[in-house]
């Protein structure tokens, strides 16, 4: 007596059924079945219609899903596909709906304005369900005025400032209220420049130094405060001696960027001591007042009779015996 094996194209059941809205909020774990039949017995695979999986994989193989901590980018469609190789393969899906408390990013946490002009305050909101974004200065509450305009577009919520005027000035939130939670971030307004930048390069010549900085500031910068001194390594000590700041007060050229509102400005310090290592900062002021410090920049000169030299954009330096050893800055080695 002969048996013959009945081929059967696969089917499946999926649960939740397919087609269906799974709503869960986030963090939540979450468990998708996807039983099939057919014979020879069917492959299973799952997959997200728009990305990958939760677990960074493009296919996972087997009849159960399941989602530990729900985040909000987890939300899609989840599609079960079904292969034996008889027929075609079967697929269905389900659909993953996530709630979750607001949550809110900012682009610039400082902007920089000026009397009489504008500024714009923008917040990314994600909410699901939709949220109430409201805007605050100094813990009061504000409401939209002709000067004042309150606007989104898709995500982004924008307050904007005609006409800045002195008292505009201090810290903003953006506050995000929904029926699971809310979130709040803060942005300054300031008239102040932002802190400055040291863009020079780590080396010098022997005896000075063209120290260069950006900084951002819509209004003239009117004076620079440079703090500089020389830190005096002991090479056989695993420590430094700080020597005595010096502090200049300048007013060099500036050479602004509207589309950024950047000015750069540089200055040149004389009388460097050769093959030492200096540190220095840098405050700015417009008619504001002084800008936050910069963070502390540090530089070599170079040995006596061995220059360096900037050409073409590119930094040369010849280093004497004396720097080329490991140096201990605080807890901090440096090798050469």
């Amino acid at each position: 007596m002969s048996y013959s094996i009945i081929s059967v194209p696969p089917s499946i059941q999926i649960y939740p059924n397919s087609g269906d809205v799974l709503t869960t909020r986030k963090g939540a774990p979450v468990s998708f079945e996807c039983r099939a039949n057919g014979n020879p017995s069917p492959i299973v695979q799952w997959s997200k219609k728009e990305g990958l999986l939760p677990s960074g994989l493009q296919v996972q193989t087997g009849y159960l899903l399941s989602l530990s901590n729900v985040q909000r980018q987890d939300a899609g469609v989840y599609q079960c596909t079904a292969s034996n190789g008889i027929g075609q393969p079967v697929t269905g899906e389900v659909q993953l709906h996530v709630l979750y408390p607001p949550e809110i990013s900012v682009a610039k946490s400082w902007v920089n304005s000026g009397e009489g002009l504008e500024a714009k305050l923008d917040c990314t909101v994600h909410a699901d369900p939709p949220a109430e974004v409201l805007w605050y200065q100094n813990s009061f509450l504000l409401q939209a005025t002709d000067r004042r305009i309150m606007s989104s577009k898709g995500k982004t919520y924008t307050l904007a400032i005609k006409n800045v005027q002195f008292s505009d000035f201090g810290n903003y939130s953006c506050t995000v209220v929904n029926s699971i939670g809310r979130d709040r971030k803060y942005i300054e307004l300031s008239g102040k420049p932002g802190p400055a930048r040291i863009v020079s390069p780590g080396y010098s010549n022997p005896h000075y130094y063209d120290l260069r900085w950006v900084v951002q500031s819509v209004l003239p910068v009117i004076e620079v405060k440079i703090l500089y001194r020389r830190v005096m390594i002991n090479s056989t000590m695993p420590y430094d001696h700080k020597g005595q700041w010096h502090d200049l007060v300048v007013k060099p050229n500036q050479k602004y960027d509207p589309k950024t509102s950047e000015r750069i400005q540089s200055f040149r310090i004389m009388n460097l001591i050769p093959d030492s290592l200096y540190e220095c900062l840098i405050l700015t002021k417009n008619q504001h007042g002084y800008s936050e410090v910069s963070d502390l920049h540090q530089w070599f000169s170079s040995d006596k009779g061995r220059p360096f030299v900037h050409s073409s954009g590119h930094s040369f330096f010849s280093f004497s015996v004396a720097t080329m050893m490991s140096l201990q800055i605080g807890n901090v080695l440096l090798y050469f």
